[in-house]
């Protein structure tokens, strides 16, 4: 039980004759927001397409602010990551050791499942199919991901779960130069038996393409046999605008355009602002929550805005350019990129040591 989330009703979010919150789309930030406000005292109605919430990718969460009483409350955790391979076209560019868990791996069906589980259990009503109009709702609240934006703003991604032989607690993220993304191999248990390996790069947007240079890409690295259990790919909405939505229509997760460029990050961004909205509302009312749920998500703003940048200065550079400004970002850089504590002002504070900030600018520079 999240003790945490159990917010007083703030004036003006007064009960009313039918449902006060309707959310559109029940993965993790429609399923999150649909459990948090219907414990803070709201009548909430939610829908989606599914009535079990199956999702191709995303695994993994980082362990900041709520994730992780989330994840322990749904009982979804599989394993944890605490060391990181971070390479450029097979180059090791920084090894980083927390000594601790940064990321938590988890079963994200159970988790939604179980979110959804929760919010009829305070109350809500869940229903199957597309959303429809409900007279005198307070809010109708925009939770469906990348489908709420242009698919031409998405890169696929594609993952393979696989019986294999990893290093437990051991993360590999490879960049590749020429096509603007990156491989990545994880557990998916605390013994390394089962792994989950993948890929999603801009340049490449059929999924064949991508499932063979997967595949490729494993065994060229590790070389170990591979036994695929499962395979699946999703888009993931990483040029769709930030865009909060407006009263009484606010928007939460991917759907807000709250996805990490630069990772493909979005469930700790999906927990975070369904969490934020309510809390907004139960402060503010349904008419002014608008400016309070902009200041209690600015920080996630912050981070997204400067993966957005991150992300056109490298698709500006040629493949040789590109490589050099990964290799050459400083160990702490990666380290604060992996646990999502990368906005405007720790890039500042990063680039004010004069060392970092000549080592990055060697990287860009053609005769480095």
């Amino acid at each position: 039980m999240l003790i945490a989330l159990s917010y007083p009703l703030g004036r003006g979010a007064v009960a009313r004759v039918g449902y006060d919150i309707v959310v559109r789309g029940l993965g993790v930030a429609g399923s999150t927001l649909a459990y948090a406000a219907s414990r803070a005292g709201f009548r909430v109605l939610g829908f989606d397409l599914a009535s079990s919430y199956r999702k191709a990718c995303g695994d993994v969460v980082t362990l900041r602010g709520y994730t992780w009483e989330v994840i322990r409350a749904t009982g979804s955790l599989l394993t944890f990551v605490k060391r990181y391979s971070i390479r450029v076209g097979g180059v090791e560019a920084a090894y980083i050791d927390f000594h601790r868990p940064v990321w938590a791996v988890v079963d994200k069906s159970k988790l939604v499942n179980e979110l959804r589980a929760m919010a009829k259990s305070e109350g809500a009503e869940l229903r199957v199919g597309k959303t429809r109009e409900v007279d005198g709702a307070g809010l109708v609240v925009d939770a469906r991901g990348p489908y709420a934006h242009s698919l031409d703003r998405a890169v696929l991604t594609l993952r393979f779960i696989a019986r294999a032989r990893w290093e437990p607690g051991l993360a590999l993220i490879d960049f590749d130069p020429h096509n603007v993304g990156f491989y990545w191999v994880f557990p998916m248990d605390d013994d390394g038996r089962i792994v989950n390996i993948g890929s999603g790069f801009e340049r490449v947007t059929n999924a064949r393409v991508l499932e063979k240079l997967t595949l490729k890409y494993y065994k060229s690295t590790w070389g170990g046999p591979l036994e695929v259990l499962d395979v699946r790919g999703a888009p993931v909405a990483v040029k769709a605008p930030i865009d909060l939505g407006e009263t009484p229509k606010p928007r939460v997760g991917e759907a807000a355009g709250f996805v990490n460029s630069t990772s493909g990050e979005g469930n700790r961004y999906a927990v975070h602002s369904a969490l934020a909205l309510t809390l907004a509302v139960s402060r503010r009312g349904f008419n002014e929550f608008m400016g309070e749920y902009g200041r209690l998500v600015a920080g996630i703003i912050s981070e997204i805005s400067l993966s957005r940048t991150l992300l056109a200065l490298t698709e500006s550079l040629n493949p040789g350019l590109r490589a050099r400004l990964l290799l050459g970002a400083p160990k702490t850089f990666w380290a604060k990129w992996l646990e999502g504590r990368m906005g405007w002002r720790e890039l500042l504070s990063l680039t004010a040591s004069l060392h970092e900030s000549l080592g990055l600018l060697r990287a860009l520079s053609p005769s480095a």
